[in-house]
């Protein structure tokens, strides 16, 4: 099974385990009929905003009519490759597409920020009159609400959101701290939006977002690397790679189903494998003897460390 495969069950699987506190919520249907007269735009179409509307399409929150994105790509030979994605996002749900910033802006409702932090805010800049009145939300990493409004109208309710990449998959961790102009309703509608694509989807203050980078921002790459090394440890003694790969993948993904179904501390689940005198424990004393524990939580530290130095 391919990791983007699993990374899918595992979304699927956390949406049948009837979902605990850690997980989002169900929305009302009288909550989603909130968005039924809005129009949702993106500024950028790059793998974070496809991946958003689609998964606000896939859910059937969103209709086709309702999405707009805007971008500079054309159908022109140079970019055939970049407008593709899009152009299957238009074949199968109908989204509109339009190459001026501004138009998309005057059309929609809620304006989901995907381009690249350095040119968000001297692109938003360019077309804050626009957004006067509008609920503005920001996917761009290291790019602050204070650095927001300051280009754009006192009026423009603006959120900031941190999702990992895992939501290129359906299976992605989020969290979201609102700016003083956003209101109930602003946050009821982009919780209504992001439930639907996010395992979890937290409201924090901002000045814990650093910290929370640290864990779900980076995290990913964490595991990654974790897969890595058990996929090579593997190899190391005799188990072909793909076997090797395939078994690393599928523990993580039932360790991760099982912390989640049964709610008990990773510790006690630790405990519950080791047997005394056994395999398990032997590797844990190695492991503990290398400093993992300790090198992760450095790790987290450097990351939230340099996601705060990015912001300045």
């Amino acid at each position: 099974m391919s990791l983007t495969r699993s990374a899918c069950r595992l979304a699927l699987t956390f949406k049948l385990l009837g979902r605990t506190s850690l997980l989002c919520e169900p929305m009302s249907s009288e909550s989603t009929r909130l968005l039924d007269t809005k129009h949702v735009g993106f500024l950028g179409s790059g793998q974070m905003a496809q991946a958003l509307a689609k998964g606000f399409l896939s859910a059937g929150i969103l209709k086709g009519e309702q999405v707009i994105m805007a971008d500079v790509f054309s159908t022109s030979s140079a970019d055939a490759h970049l407008f593709e994605p899009i152009k299957r996002l238009q074949d199968v749900y109908g989204i509109e597409y339009v190459q001026m910033n501004d138009v998309m802006a005057k059309k929609s409702d809620i304006i989901f920020i995907c381009v690249k932090p350095h040119i968000v805010r001297p692109t938003l800049k360019e077309i804050s009159h626009v957004f006067d009145g509008k609920l503005v939300i920001s996917v761009a990493a290291g790019v602050t609400l204070e650095q927001l409004s300051q280009v754009v109208l006192q009026s423009t309710r603006l959120i900031r959101i941190m999702p990992n990449t895992p939501c290129l998959v359906g299976a992605g961790t989020a969290f979201f701290a609102c700016g003083p102009s956003a209101s109930a309703e602003d946050v009821l509608l982009t919780k209504v939006l992001c439930s639907s694509i996010f395992n979890v989807f937290e409201e924090i203050p901002e000045t814990m977002f650093d910290a929370a980078t640290g864990i779900s921002g980076c995290g990913p790459a964490y595991m990654y690397l974790i897969v890595e090394a058990l996929t090579d440890g593997g190899v190391r003694i005799g188990l072909p790679r793909q076997l090797a790969h395939k078994l690393a993948v599928s523990t993580m993904l039932g360790s991760a189903i099982m912390m989640e179904k049964t709610g008990e501390n990773p510790a006690k689940l630790r405990g519950d494998v080791c047997s005394p005198g056994g395999a398990t424990i032997a590797a844990i004393h190695t492991l503990e003897e290398g400093g993992l524990r300790a090198t992760i939580m450095n790790a987290v530290k450097a990351a939230a460390v340099r996601s705060g130095e990015l912001c300045k």
